[in-house]
C-alpha cells in the first residue's frame, strides 16, 4: 500500500494513461525517464511501479525492465465472461433505481453516439458506449458491483472493441440503447435485463469467434 503522496500521484496518472490507452502495450517504462517527467527521484516512481505491477497493469523484469502489459486473449475472454453475466444484473439495479437526472444523462449520451455513429467515428462511438454503460453501473448502487465492472470498462480501452473490429453492429447498438433508455425511465427492472443480456451476448459471441480465430492463427 503506497503512502507517500509523491508515489500516489505518479501511480495514478500512470494507471490513467494505460486504461485510457495512451500508453500502449508493450510500452517500455525507464524510471529514471520517468523520474524526470514527473520531477521525482527514482524511489516514488519505483514504488508506483510495483503497485501496477501488483494490480497486473505492467510487467517488471529485473533483465528487460518495466513495459505496459498486453492483455491475453485469455483475460479477454475473462472478462467479456464476467460482464455478459453482470451487466444484466447492474441494469435491472438501475432501472429499480431510476431518476429522471439519470435518464437525461443517457439521453445526453446517446445524441452523442448518434452523432459519432453518423460520422462512423467508431473508437469515439466506443467511447461514447463506454461512457452509456458506465451511468447504468454507477446507477446501480452497488458498492462491489459498480468496482468489478467499472475496473472491467476502464480495461476495454486496453485492447479494440466490437464497434472497431466490427462497425456494422453499430445500428442495433443504438436500438438498444435507446430501448434501455425507455426501460429505465419505466423501471421495468426483468425486461432491462433480459434486454442487457441479449446485447451482450451478441457481442461475446462475436469476439469469441474473433480470439478463436486468433488463437487459430497462431497456432496457440
Amino acid at each position: 500500500m503506497m503512502t507517500k503522496t509523491k508515489a500516489k500521484m505518479i501511480y495514478d496518472d500512470l494507471k490513467h494513461r494505460i486504461l485510457s490507452g495512451e500508453l500502449k502495450a508493450d510500452t517500455r517504462l525507464v524510471i529514471h525517464q520517468l523520474a524526470i517527467s514527473y520531477d521525482s527521484s527514482d524511489i516514488p516512481v519505483r514504488e508506483a511501479l510495483k503497485e501496477l505491477a501488483a494490480e497486473d497493469l505492467i510487467e517488471m523484469s529485473p533483465h528487460k525492465g518495466s513495459r505496459v502489459k498486453k492483455l491475453s486473449i485469455k483475460e479477454m475472454q475473462d472478462m467479456l465472461e464476467i460482464r455478459i453475466n453482470l451487466e444484466p444484473l447492474a441494469a435491472r439495479l438501475a432501472a429499480e433505481n431510476s431518476t429522471p437526472e439519470l435518464i437525461t444523462a443517457l439521453e445526453a449520451v446517446l445524441r452523442k453516439s448518434e452523432e459519432m455513429a453518423k460520422h462512423k467515428s467508431y473508437s469515439e462511438y466506443s467511447n461514447a458506449n463506454r461512457e452509456f454503460h458506465q451511468l447504468i453501473v454507477e446507477a446501480s448502487d452497488n458498492l462491489y458491483l459498480k468496482k468489478i465492472l467499472s475496473e472491467l470498462l476502464g480495461n476495454e480501452r486496453r485492447t479494440k472493441t466490437i464497434f472497431d473490429l466490427f462497425p456494422e453492429v453499430v445500428t442495433i447498438s443504438l436500438k438498444e440503447h435507446r430501448q434501455m433508455i425507455r426501460l429505465i425511465e419505466e423501471k421495468k427492472g426483468q425486461e432491462i435485463a433480459e434486454l442487457m443480456l441479449m446485447h451482450k451476448a451478441r457481442s461475446y459471441e462475436k469476439l469469441q469467434n474473433y480470439f478463436a480465430k486468433l488463437i487459430n492463427e497462431s497456432g496457440e
